[in-house]
């Protein structure tokens, strides 16, 4: 070989050693400003089980597939609502039912207050006018009997001057006339109070009868109210089957994709049996194992570069929210037995939470695994 090959030789061999030299100079530096890992997986805070609360029964139709976006509020499945139906329809029948009666007996006792009011101010009028009327014979008879009195002493004056011949005979005559004619008025009106003592005490009776009918009146109110009472109990029976037949229909909670059916058309479920998994993608966020060796300069707010797997040339951005106080081997099914002295060191991972900040968050499922990249700060 001669002299100028192996200069060009050295000179290849020098500057791919210079190549390798910054290549490691920059991988190093790199890694001292960012904590690498690929123990990454997409994780969420809401992993949302849907269920019928309250009812059960056969499921009539499944409208979701899994995999399929959904909405919040969104109709996912219905089930066969025959039964609680024909309950809201009874219990509708029946309410009316006891509208109609209850408004029925309100018009009844409308009417006897109305009439009851109205015969108490006649008979309360009838009474006064009868005593007022009693009162006016009964002063009338009183003068009367004053002028009787003195009409029967006359006569009996008239009598003795009559037995002495000193008066003529129809003087005599005359003045027993009239004593037998202020008898007989004074006879006629004893009859005629009489007469509207007993009006009075009729109508004293017919007062009584009004209040009977009051009394009538409470009785009406009371059933009334008994009424009234059934009417509120069958309405918060028919707010409660109403409530059900609405629980007929099963809603998503969140907006989000179908993670998982649990159940086929035609399946009987129980109240509280998941039908579906909701994954709710405004809580998506990055699980990140990371070794306690990279931890230094890890801590919330630090930014990192999130890639995922299934998506490769597709880079989503994200922050540091919480550097976990535990590491993963902590909450392990089968915890590490070091009691007998057996240990080998290993490195442990402390889990480190990640918020997406920018990045197609609807391309992202639960699970899926990938590489972050997080910023140190010192």
């Amino acid at each position: 070989m001669s002299a100028r090959s192996r200069k060009l030789v050295l000179g290849f061999l020098a500057l791919l050693l210079l190549f390798l030299l910054l290549a490691l100079i920059r991988f190093l530096w790199h890694r001292h400003l960012y904590a690498v890992t690929n123990a990454v997986f997409v994780e969420t805070d809401r992993l949302v089980l849907v269920s019928f609360d309250k009812v059960n029964g056969r499921l009539k139709k499944l409208l979701k597939r899994e995999g399929e976006a959904v909405r919040k509020g969104e109709i996912l499945a219905r089930l066969d609502s025959t039964t609680y139906a024909l309950k809201v329809k009874a219990l509708e029948e029946e309410l009316s039912a006891l509208g109609e009666k209850a408004a029925a007996i309100s018009l009844e006792i409308e009417r006897l207050r109305r009439e009851i009011a109205l015969r108490e101010a006649q008979v309360r009028d009838q009474v006064a006018r009868l005593k007022a009327e009693r009162e006016a014979l009964a002063h009338e008879r009183s003068a009367l009997r004053v002028e009787l009195s003195q009409a029967e002493r006359d006569l009996a004056r008239l009598r003795r001057l009559f037995s002495e011949r000193l008066i003529p005979e129809h003087r005599l005559e005359e003045a027993e006339t009239r004593v037998l004619s202020l008898r007989e008025r004074e006879k006629a009106l004893s009859a005629r109070i009489r007469a509207l003592s007993s009006a009075i005490r009729g109508a004293e009776r017919e007062r009584e009868i009004v209040l009977n009918q009051k009394k009538l009146v409470s009785e009406k109110e009371k059933e009334l109210s008994a009424l009234r009472a059934q009417i509120r109990a069958r309405e918060k029976a028919l707010s409660e089957a109403e409530t059900l037949l609405a629980y007929c229909e099963l809603k998503s909670p969140v907006s989000g994709y179908i993670a998982k059916r649990f159940h086929a058309e035609g399946d009987v479920v129980a109240p509280g049996e998941p039908v579906y998994a909701v994954v709710d993608f405004t809580k998506l966020y990055i699980l990140v194992l990371l070794e306690e060796t990279k931890l230094r300069g890890v801590k919330p707010g630090c930014e990192a570069r999130i890639r995922i797997d299934a998506y490769p040339g597709v880079e989503f951005h994200g922050v540091v929210t919480a550097v976990l106080p535990a590491t993963a081997a902590k909450f392990a099914l089968v915890p590490r037995d070091i009691s007998a002295g057996e240990f080998t060191k290993v490195a442990q991972r402390v889990p480190v939470k990640i918020k997406i900040t920018r990045g197609n968050v609807s391309l992202l499922r639960v699970g899926l695994g990938g590489e972050v990249e997080i910023r140190r700060k010192f």
